[in-house]
């Protein structure tokens, strides 16, 4: 009988993650600003990564040489000419999994699949050990940054444009975009990653000096965390209706 109880507990405890605490999506209080890049997703930060003209980004396992267009998959080759910076948020089974616009302006979805030939998603696990036992670099292992499904968007307004891109883990069940070719606010939900995953975003500079305000390990969250700041503006913080 004890058996049987602890295991219906077990069962709901699963069932109540699954379909309730998984999928929450609480309101926030965005203040909108466009002298801030906010951060499109709720995790931690798995890497921030300076990106200069026609240079790698990191290798894994010391073999597997990753520029920006093999991670982010954004059907522009020229991208790779660009200089800003890159940082790339783990999603772990306990964070937020809806994804949230980090500036305002235009959002069109550049392209959805995998970017190579086995058409497989691989376990993120080796991410999540690496940032809980503290093994760096965080990318260490970390094949799935090449290999898994993933959908890339980019996001411009009169004063930048920037890219993002959601990675999905082995047992994503759907990568939903509930946005394309629209206008979205700053911190307005465009997307969704089911059961665990990542969310990578690259910033070109574009001449702009930008202040990084986090650190890899560092929890963010979605639309309330500022990843980069302009060093030098006249942008005021202007309070906004909360987020949908």
């Amino acid at each position: 009988m004890i058996l049987v109880l602890a295991a219906v507990m077990l069962l709901s405890l699963f069932a109540w993650w699954r379909f309730w605490f998984f999928l929450r999506n609480p309101k926030r209080e965005i203040v909108a600003n466009d002298a801030r890049i906010l951060s499109p997703a709720d995790g931690f930060v798995i890497y921030i990564r300076r990106v200069e003209p026609g240079d790698a980004i990191f290798a894994i396992k010391g073999r597997q040489v990753i520029h920006l267009e093999d991670l982010m998959q954004l059907g522009d080759a020229r991208l790779n000419d660009r200089r800003g910076w890159l940082v790339g948020i783990y999603m772990s089974p306990f964070d937020v999994h809806y994804n949230r616009a980090p500036i305002r302006g235009h959002l069109r979805k550049l392209g959805h699949g995998f970017p190579g030939a086995a058409r497989r998603n691989l376990t993120m696990f080796d991410g999540q050990a690496n940032l809980t036992f503290d093994v760096r670099p965080y990318w260490t292992e970390c094949d799935y940054l090449v290999t898994n499904e993933r959908a890339s968007y980019v996001i411009a307004n009169e004063a930048r444009a920037l890219y993002v891109t959601q990675i999905a883990d082995r047992w994503v069940r759907k990568i939903v975009s509930f946005v394309d070719d629209a206008e979205v606010s700053q911190g307005q939900v465009f997307g969704l990653i089911r059961m665990g995953s990542q969310v990578d975003l690259f910033v070109p500079d574009d001449g702009l000096e930008l202040a990084v305000r986090v650190r890899e390990r560092q929890h963010v969250k979605a639309g309330l965390t500022t990843l980069f700041e302009l060093k030098s503006s006249t942008a005021t913080n202007r309070p906004a209706a909360p987020a949908p």
